[in-house]
């Protein structure tokens, strides 16, 4: 009898999880849920054109790591006339460009630098990792519950932290 129960009880928890298994693509973040995640395209490749390989000194890498979280923090990467400060010709093009996709007229993709999502909380917005990878910053966050992950390009000059280019991860999928 001892032995049945705990069978049933094995297969119940057994079937539980598998159907929780079954519902862990995209999370919901409303009424206390899981934060989302921006969708994933398997067949996706990402642009490592948009964000060329800079060889850093580990002093470097740490400055740039520190930068990208403080100004993704503190919205700084939302603000036009501060990406002229520390952006190259080569990503303000790709800020130009991206704009003009959605939009007439001139302007910056700030949402590059974040998600594309309306209204975010802002009090969920965290940085969740910066690494390097072969010359680039994977930079892991939360964007109004949101996770993404950006691949940037990035150099220090004349003591200045200059960003180069940016692409949105498209084979992010966060381990949870």
């Amino acid at each position: 009898m001892k032995k049945t129960i705990l069978i049933l009880s094995i297969l119940a928890c057994t079937a539980v999880v598998l159907s929780s298994c079954k519902n862990s693509g995209k999370r919901d973040n409303s009424a206390g849920g899981e934060p989302q995640t921006e969708a994933v395209d398997d067949s996706a490749v990402n642009d490592l054109a948009r964000v060329p390989a800079h060889d850093n000194s580990a002093e470097d890498d740490e400055r740039i790591m520190d930068f990208l979280i403080d100004n993704y923090i503190d919205g700084t990467f939302l603000k036009p006339d501060a990406l002229e400060g520390f952006c190259t010709d080569n990503l303000l093009r790709q800020l130009r460009e991206d704009y003009s996709k959605d939009y007439e007229g001139d302007g910056y993709a700030t949402w590059d630098f974040y998600t594309e999502t309306q209204d975010p909380d802002w009090s969920l917005n965290d940085v969740l990792k910066v690494q390097k990878i072969d010359g680039r910053y994977y930079f892991e966050a939360s964007h109004g519950g949101v996770l993404f992950r950006n691949i940037i390009s990035a150099f220090v000059q004349d003591g200045n932290v200059m960003l180069d280019g940016i692409t949105r991860d498209k084979t992010y999928s966060p381990q949870q």
